[in-house]
């Protein structure tokens, strides 16, 4: 996982749940990583999972829930990084370029980076689905990333699985429908 996603997950807690629960969500941890996450470098998933795990005991929160909210918070960050990925875009559109140019250019930027792979299939202007494969089945994480994207593009974007990995499925499968723009 790249540290990236460490330094965004850290500012989670803290912005969410303050400085004092992020530090003793670290102490509690037996990670491999030694030093400080930094953007750039990969370190091992079983670290994130077990930030993951922790926190969500340490919050209260189901780990479910936990990940849905990471996922909606990473959102603006993690465009924050790339902005032109998302000019001229709609939200399906910009969800439509995820295999094909973000992830192209988040390897630009790290190039070791394990980017899962998406699949799409278009049937209708208001309708997509995207079969979401990652060995790291971080599905929730995915529901809260197209939270996100909602907010980001004023959409209303309605979705279910209609399979999941953590279900046994070799990939997850996320139906998607858009409704209207919000607000307006």
């Amino acid at each position: 996982m790249k540290g990236v996603i460490f330094n965004v997950f850290d500012t989670f807690v803290v912005e969410r749940f303050g400085a004092d629960a992020y530090e003793a969500l670290l102490d509690s941890c037996t990670l491999q990583t030694r030093e400080p996450f930094v953007g750039p470098g990969t370190y091992p998933d079983a670290d994130f999972a077990e930030l993951i795990i922790k926190a969500s005991q340490q919050l209260n929160l189901p780990t479910p829930d936990l990940l849905r909210a990471f996922g909606h918070f990473c959102l603006p960050r993690l465009v924050d990084k790339l902005p032109e990925l998302l000019e001229g875009h709609t939200a399906k559109s910009f969800l439509l370029s995820v295999e094909n140019v973000v992830h192209i250019e988040v390897h630009k930027l790290y190039a070791d980076a394990l980017t899962p792979t998406f699949r799409y299939l278009d049937p209708a202007p208001s309708h997509l689905s995207i079969q979401y494969s990652s060995p790291r089945r971080l599905c929730h994480l995915m529901e809260g990333l197209l939270d996100g994207v909602s907010e980001h593009f004023a959409t209303t974007i309605s979705y279910h699985q209609s399979q999941c990995m953590l279900d046994g499925a070799e990939s997850c499968v996320f139906d998607l429908e858009f409704l209207a723009q919000q607000g307006g």
